[in-house]
This record gives C-alpha cells, structure tokens and sequence, in this order.
C-alpha cells in the first residue's frame, strides 16, 4: 500500500467532506481509500472497479482522485488555508479538452448537457480558492442561500450558492456591502445553467468587523451566563486519560507533549484545522470524536494569533458545543488582545499550550512533593524509634543478663540442697518399698483365703439347688400340673371340664377333669 497516497487522498476527503457539510464516509469510506493506495489506479475502468465508486462517484470525484494518484493534484496539509494547487493547469486543461473532442470524433456522439455540466464540475472541483469580496445581493431561504461578491474597485461579480448549515456554521450574518472572504470551488448549477462560487464558509474581512462581531456575540453569551464560574466543571486531580485536539502540524503539540510529565498519560490525539474560521467544521468534528470518549479531560490547545486566524475558537455553534461538552475542557490558546470564546466558556483557559501541560502537571507533581515531604518524615521517625528501640533494648539485655544471673544462683542453691538431700530420699524410698512388699504379702494372703471361703460357700449353694431342682423332684415321682399356662397350687383353680397339661420327668401328659374331690 501507499501510505504517503493513502494520507493525500484522506488529506483530500476531508477538505472534500468540509466543502460539502457532510461526513467524512459520505465522500468515501475507509475500504474504498485503501483499495486505491493499494492499485494505484490510473485509468476510469482501474477506478470503478473499486468498490464503493459508481457511476455517480466517478462523476463527482473521479477527476480528482486520478489526479492525486498520478501526483498531478496537490492538498495542503491540514492547519494551512484550505486550497488545492493544480499543477501546470492550462496544459491539462488543454489535454482535457483534446480527449472530449477526440471522443466526440470517434463516436460521432454528443454529450448530453448533464453529463456535459457532470464533467465541468468535476474538473471545477479541482481549482477551489478563497475569494474577497463585498456581498452586492443576499437571499436566504430554508436550506440554502444565494449571494454575490463583487470587486470594490470595478464591477465583477461573482455568484455564491452556500448551503444553510455551512453558513451557520461560519457565524458570519452577511449583509449587504459587508466584505468577506468566500471558500470553496467553482462550478454550473444544471438547473439554470448559471456559473456559481459553491462556498463551504465565509470568514469578516478587516479587525473592525471581526472585532464588531466579536463584541456582539460575546455580549449575547454573558447575558446567558455561559461565562459564569458557577457552571464550570472542576478540572480532575491526577488526570490520566487526556483528549488532545490541535494541529499535527507546527511546535504547538511538541511543546505540549514535551511539557506533560511521566505520569503515566495516555493521550488520544484529533488532528484538526487551528486557523481561521474554515477551522470550526474540523474543531466540530473533534469535538463529536471525543464525546463519550473514555476521558478525563478534553485539552484544546494552539499557539499565538491575531481576532482574524482566532476567528474559529470565537464561532457560536463551536463556542455553544463546548458549553454542552460533559466532560471538563481545558483551553491553550494564545492570543495578542482579545481573548477568544473559547477561553471564556471552557472550565480552565491558560495562555499557551505548554502552560496547559503545567496544568494537567500539578496534582502530580504536588501528590509526588508530598510524598517526597513524608517519605523524609518516615525516615525521620524510623531513625527515632530505631534509636530508642536500641537503648530499650540495651537497657533490657542488662535487665535479662542480671536475671538469669539470680536464676543460675537459684539453680545453683537448688543443686546442693537436692545433693544433700538425695542420700536421705533414697532410703526413705527403700525403706517404703520394703513396707509396701510386706504389706502386699499380708494382703494376698488375705485375698486368697477370701476366695478360698467364697469357693466352698458357692459349692454349698450349688448342693441345695441341685436338691431342690424341679427335674429331680420329678424323677422321684413327682409331676407338675398347669392350666393354661399356670401351675395348679389348690384344687380351687381348676374346673370340671378344663385340660390340665401334666409335666413328669420324661414327658408331658394331656388330660381333662371329669371330677374334683375335696
């Protein structure tokens, strides 16, 4: 890819998007850039093989864009005036014409008068330029508005079509016999055929009218209190994510960057237009960029300059869209006299772009002296109680070292006694043992007798029950009679009829009573 063309033809879009008042992808998108950087194309079927030019786009900027990539069509870069230069134009336009008339040759085919105009048009966009005049005729209708400019010195006249947006957004109320600059390209309106200036915006010529202006809208803006410190938005303690809008071009954003400390910043970048009122379309669509951008700040910053190349910074609609902006602005502008709008309405306005660096600095570089001021102090009370921990500790070892002293004489002490002292408990112990062996003798002597009586008492006892076991009483003869479970004692507990169970010594009889004598 050709970087260096891909950054014309965007160079190219812009300056294109501006003139007409619409957005950037309208005029191409990002792809269809690329695609062109990337084949170079040099001829109309190269080019309407890209995707996203037609017919339509072709006819609007196809002229151009053949031009760019044959390095026949220059664009200042942005922060310049917004012209674009042509390169040896009579030769071209020459070269142009030869080609229509040698296609009319050979095709023996005219024209139609819109492809005619389309051709005019597209070549007239090439040749846009600033021009000064006096407004002679002005009339404003709903979406758009017709005016001329003519010479002071002689009668030229120059027909100007603007649409309404682009007008409001220059902040410039024309009025007849008000001298300004008109920017934009020429070109034939098809439906009258008439030659016309298609202007993109209009800047007051002269520091009176500029300074007419400026005092008008400032009055209007006080009175709305949109200068009042009440609505300003505290600027953020230790910032870190930082919007930048300005010029790429210039020592303005070297100045700035150079000036912001190592903290950490990390800074997303708007290259836009800083100088005269052309400017305000592109400080616009920073603005829009950055809203609801994940920022602590938005810092607008250019260097020094006169009310004329300030005229952006003093535009109504951008002033007004500051005013709306969420997020807290800081403002790095200088200016010789008058301050401009911008500076009054933002929550912090300094003087120059390095100053706005210094800004932002500050919480830093206080939070790091504070704590350079305490790391000193903690150092300080280390020391300190370091100190007087030693002499505590000091003071202790001779505390401890005295203790054990008395311990060791205590232990000592308690040696000799227990030495003096053990000959004495060594036969007490065994005099106690022998004590204790006689005593466990006599004991056991006793216990085994005690066993000896419990044995034969056990015997006796097992004699009698075994005298007065049921089963050897019925051996003997003897039987045991029940009824219904229970053993008959008393011939009261049974009745005639009833069956007796008979239990003898080698079985069980069953019976019935047939009679019961008393």
């Amino acid at each position: 890819m050709n970087n260096d063309l891909l950054k014309k033809l965007k160079d190219w879009r812009t300056d294109e998007a501006q003139k007409e008042g619409v957005d950037l992808f309208r005029v191409l998108p990002n792809a269809a850039l690329e695609t062109i950087a990337s084949l170079e194309p040099k001829t109309k079927a190269e080019l309407m093989s890209v995707k996203g030019i037609k017919e339509r786009k072709f006819n609007k900027y196809g002229l151009s864009i053949l031009a760019l990539v044959k390095g026949d069509l220059e664009v200042d870069p942005i922060g310049n005036k917004t012209q674009m230069r042509m390169f040896a134009i009579s030769n071209e336009v020459a070269e142009n014409n030869n080609k229509i008339q040698e296609a009319n040759g050979k095709n023996e085919k005219p024209y139609t008068i819109s492809a005619y105009l389309n051709f005019l048009n597209a070549e007239f966009r090439r040749y846009g330029a600033r021009v000064q005049g006096e407004v002679s005729s002005l009339d404003i209708r709903d979406g758009y508005l017709f005016f001329s400019l003519k010479d002071k010195d002689n009668e030229s006249v120059l027909s100007c079509f603007m649409w309404k947006n682009n007008y409001e957004l220059s902040g410039v109320a024309l009025e007849i016999g008000l001298e300004v600059v008109a920017e934009g390209f020429p070109e034939i309106y098809a439906p009258s055929g008439r030659f016309n200036l298609r202007v993109s915006a209009v800047e007051l010529v002269g520091e009176g009218a500029l300074k007419k202006a400026y005092d008008a809208l400032k009055q209007k803006l006080e009175k709305e209190g949109l200068f009042s410190a009440e609505r300003k938005k505290p600027i953020p303690e230790f910032p870190q994510k930082i919007g930048l809008i300005t010029s790429e071009t210039g020592a303005v954003i070297h100045d700035f960057l150079n000036n912001l400390g190592k903290y950490g910043y990390r800074v997303s970048f708007f290259n836009s237009r800083v100088e005269g009122q052309i400017a305000a379309r592109n400080l616009l669509s920073a603005i829009k960029y950055f809203d609801g951008k994940d920022i602590d700040v938005l810092v607008i910053i250019r260097g020094g300059g006169s009310l004329e190349s300030l005229q952006a910074f003093n535009n109504e609609t951008l002033v007004r869209r500051i005013a709306d902006f969420k997020i807290p602005v800081i403002c790095g502008i200088g200016h010789d006299k008058d301050v401009p709008l911008m500076s009054l309405i933002v929550d912090r306005a300094v003087s120059t772009p390095t100053a706005a660096a210094v800004l932002l600095n500050k919480s830093w570089e206080k939070i790091v002296n504070d704590i350079s001021v305490i790391e000193k102090d903690l150092i300080y009370q280390y020391q300190e109680a370091l100190g007087l921990t030693a002499r505590r500790f000091e003071l202790f070892s001779g505390n401890l070292a005295r203790f054990f002293n008395d311990i060791f004489q205590v232990f000592e002490k308690l040696r000799r006694t227990v030495g003096n002292n053990l000959s004495k408990i060594a036969y007490e112990i065994k005099d106690k043992r022998k004590a204790l062996f006689l005593f466990s003798e006599f004991f056991l002597d006793i216990l085994k007798r005690e066993f000896e009586n419990k044995d034969k008492m056990l015997d006796d006892k097992e004699k009698q029950l075994r005298f007065f076991d049921p089963a050897r009483q019925l051996k003997l003869g003897y039987s045991i009679i029940s009824v219904s479970g229970k053993v008959v004692k008393t011939v009261n507990q049974i009745k005639v009829g009833e069956k007796l169970d008979i239990k003898i010594s080698d079985g069980n009889i069953k019976s019935v009573v047939s009679d019961i004598n008393q």
